[in-house]
This record gives structure tokens, sequence and C-alpha cells, in this order.
């Protein structure tokens, strides 16, 4: 793959998690990312990458009338543009006006298009930006691993916000669930699985993720070459975990991938 194949499948994968791909878009993504194992990995880097900036955007709640005073606002635009169409009718003759109205109406498409352009300019600044990073950090859609990089693996159930991401560290075997978009259920409870035909057929419990709150850390006591293998899942279980020893509730999965994050 040379580097052109590569800053775009990034710049697709980084366009994908932001948010700024068109509907159609954005689900030629999904289908391409079955088939596509280079995309999928690059789509669940760049969602380790900015899921940590969600710990910076604080809740805000608009202040009590700012709604109407938007409104009043497009009412008096409205009727100064009105007002100033209907000047220029009486001073124009019909023909003029006739001619003149097509006009209008191609500056009012093109002032949307520029609306539209700054803001893609925009986004495409900081996706650029973003991707220079990246790039140096990771030179290649397969970079070489480095001894201490830790592995990322994001538990989702579909293609909004993460539920979860974990971080592991091969060599201490010390992992670190952070809860992104998940919320504590009444009477239930996050368990923590691990799935690897070395270890069995069925998966083991890694213990029960209690406060999801907080970042959650735990050890794990496998062989590295199975960690490093293997698929983790975050079931729903009730209070005091599964009482089967296998995961009984609505399960999300994922896989580790090396990052130098």
């Amino acid at each position: 793959m040379n580097n052109d194949e590569e800053t775009s499948i990034h710049t697709l994968a980084a366009e994908y998690v932001l948010g700024t791909l068109e509907k159609t878009e954005r689900d030629a993504v999904e289908v391409r990312r079955e088939s596509d194992p280079l995309l999928d990995q690059a789509i669940v880097r760049w969602q380790a990458h900015l899921a940590g900036l969600n710990e910076y955007v604080q809740d805000a709640e608009p202040r009590e009338g700012l709604f109407d005073e938007i409104l009043i606002k497009l009412d008096q635009s409205a009727e100064k543009s009105t007002e100033k169409n209907t000047e220029k009718k009486i001073a124009s003759e019909k023909s003029e006006s006739a001619k003149a109205s097509p006009v209008v109406v191609e500056m009012d498409a093109m002032r949307v298009k520029l609306k539209r352009w700054r803001f893609t300019a925009f986004g495409a600044s900081a996706i650029a930006a973003c991707l220079a990073v990246f790039m140096v950090v990771n030179p290649t859609i397969e970079p070489t691993v480095q001894a201490n990089a830790p592995f990322v693996a994001v538990f989702q159930a579909d293609d909004s916000q993460p539920a979860f991401i974990m971080s592991l560290d091969i060599n201490t075997r010390q992992l670190t669930v952070r809860p992104v978009m998940a919320q504590g259920q009444a009477g239930k409870t996050y368990q923590l699985w691990i799935k690897s035909d070395d270890i069995g057929p069925a998966p083991r419990s890694l213990g029960l993720l209690a406060n999801v709150a907080n970042p959650i850390q735990k050890k794990i006591d496998y062989d590295p070459a199975i960690i490093r293998h293997a698929t983790f899942g975050i079931s729903v279980e009730p209070m005091g975990g599964s009482p089967t020893g296998v995961p009984t509730g609505p399960a999300i999965h994922g896989r580790l991938y090396p990052t130098s994050l």
C-alpha cells in the first residue's frame, strides 16, 4: 500500500469517527469496514485517539429565552430582506425584476454553499492536523509495536459513541476499563470476560465492573500471547455477576489493537 492510499484510509476513518460524513457516505463506510480490515482497524484507532476529548466537554444549558431571541432575530432578518426586495422591485422595471429573481435565488444558494465550504474547510483543517500527528506517530497502517506500547479495545453496540474503552499493558497484564457512554442500570451490573480457544470453549470472567462512574483497573493472569489475540466482552448481568459462570445478558465485544497512545 502506498502513502496516498494509507492517508486516504486514515482520512476516511477520521471523518467517520468525527461524524462529518453524509449519511450515504457513512453507510458506505459501515459496509466497507466489514470486508476491509485496514479501514476497520483505522476506525478503531481513531475512536481510541479521540474518545479522550469527551473528558474536556462539559454539559451546558442554554440561557433562558435564548431560543425566543433567535426566532426574533430571524424574523427581523426576514423582514429586512423582504423590505429590500420590495424596494428593488418598485425601482426596477418588471422585465428587469423577472431577470433579477433567478439571480437572487442563485445568490442565496451561493451563500448557503459558502457557509458549507467554510465549515468543511474548518473540519478538513482539523482532520489534517490530527492526521499529521497520527501519521508521525504511526507512519504505517500496521506499525511496529513498541515494547511498552499499550493495547486498546473499544466496546460499542452500534456506530454511536463507545460504551467502554479498555487499555492493557501486555507486559504487566494490567488493564484499565474506562466508561465512555455506559450508564449504570438498576439491579444490574457489568461483567468483563475474555474468550480464547487456548483457555477453553467458554468465556472466562475477569470480574465485575461495578462502578461505571470511574475507570476500573484489574490485573489478569493469562499468558501475554493468549491475551494479545483474545476477544474481550462486557455483558449486563444481575447484581453479583452471572449466576451461570458465562454471559447471560446482552454483551458487547472488542479486540485488542496496538496503539502508541
